[in-house]
């Protein structure tokens, strides 16, 4: 498989019928997928489980750019 340096990101809309040739191609052609979900899991899993931040912190900027006049 090539380096990642030298692969370009695509984001393609596949027909759920689809999907299970799509992948076998990917396989066979030694590129990886992810769907949405499984990049978002990524995302979500490689983040702090602590936030810098309070709860009363996050709603007071929710509620700060919300209500702004």
């Amino acid at each position: 498989m090539t380096s990642d340096a030298l692969m370009q990101g695509v984001y393609l809309d596949v027909p759920v019928k689809d999907w299970n040739f799509f992948k076998e191609l990917i396989v066979k052609m030694g590129w990886k997928a992810q769907t949405k979900e499984e990049l978002l899991d990524g995302f979500i899993s490689s983040r702090n489980d602590v936030s810098p931040l309070t709860d009363e912190e996050i709603l007071n900027e929710v509620r700060a750019v919300r209500y702004a006049k």
